[in-house]
């Protein structure tokens, strides 16, 4: 299995996928609200997955499907209601074919919103749309009609290239873009790119940042992986400030995490940081001090769920 989470307004999405996606939601003490939803191929004859997840305002959820190459849109109950497939209007591309055309959503591996963007028309929210592999055009910003916007450039070069990028997320005027393949985050403030930075593991390696979710003070939650794995807090520096969890398969440990999502609270003791591990076979819930509340179960998928 693997997969991805959402949060929004104290619901929390969780997503996983073998060959067929499941979505389910449930609140934050790990009860489930509803009974969620399976899907497909559109066509009925393939695979889904569950690469990014992200949900709206409306309670629509835009969903990572890298089976397909697209981002695909359901409601609540998981009646499809529409889709992205190239984020049209992209510029023509420098490179000859291949997925690491603009606009092109081959290996797409997450989408997050832009509420409120204050870019080019404030008040309107946008998709923050995330691709794997070595491309120049791995992170983009498009209408929710799919219309391209524009290309962050990574390291702020015109002619660079993203090496791996697993998610990427937004916050007010800041994005954190994880790039699992350089061991490192790129952090970008209006569009543009700010800095990086890298999270050293033992024996002075780098480890693989695999996901990032903002906190009310400015700071950030990443989960890591790689050499070993451990869920901590960063400032906005990129500076270690506290560990939360460290490797480990128990309880209170994470596994190889994939992604992470906070609740946001003004009181950050209220905070609830919740990370997907050990395969996407566990969902666990932590506090900002790094208490553990426990696991969610069962996930969708599972037998009984």
């Amino acid at each position: 299995m693997h997969g991805s989470l959402s949060l929004r307004a104290g619901v929390l999405y969780v997503g996983r996928h073998a060959d067929t996606a499941h979505v389910r939601a449930y609140d934050l003490d790990g009860v489930p609200l509803g009974a969620g939803f399976s899907f497909r191929a559109r066509d009925g004859h393939g695979g889904a997955r569950v690469d990014g997840l992200a949900v709206d305002r409306d309670r629509t959820l835009w969903i990572a499907d890298r089976a397909s190459s697209s981002v695909r849109v359901f409601s609540v109950f998981g009646r499809e209601s529409g889709g992205i497939e190239f984020l049209r209007g992209a510029p023509p591309s420098d490179t000859r074919g291949g997925e690491d055309r603009r606009g092109d959503l081959s290996g797409i591996c997450d989408v997050a919103l832009l509420e409120d963007s204050a870019e080019e028309a404030p008040g309107e929210d946008r998709l923050l749309v995330t691709c794997g592999g070595t491309r120049r055009h791995g992170l983009a910003i498009a209408r929710l009609d799919g219309t391209w916007v524009r290309g962050l450039r990574p390291e702020g070069h015109p002619l660079g290239h993203f090496r791996g990028l697993t998610r990427a997320k937004a916050h007010g005027r800041w994005i954190f873009a994880c790039e699992s393949g350089a061991g490192r985050v790129q952090v970008f403030r209006d569009g543009e790119f700010h800095f990086s930075f890298c999270v050293p593991g033992p024996g002075g390696g780098r480890l693989e940042p695999a996901a990032a979710a903002p906190l009310a003070d400015g700071r950030w939650v990443l989960a890591l992986r790689g050499a070993t794995s451990a869920l901590v807090v960063v400032d906005a520096g990129g500076r270690v400030v506290r560990t939360l969890a460290e490797a480990g398969r128990d309880t209170g440990a994470v596994d190889s995490p994939e992604d992470v999502v906070v609740e946001p609270a003004s009181d950050l003791s209220a905070t609830r940081i919740a990370v997907l591990d050990r395969d996407a076979e566990r969902v666990q819930v932590f506090t900002v001090e790094g208490r553990c509340y426990g696991a969610l179960e069962p996930l969708p998928g599972e037998l009984g769920s």
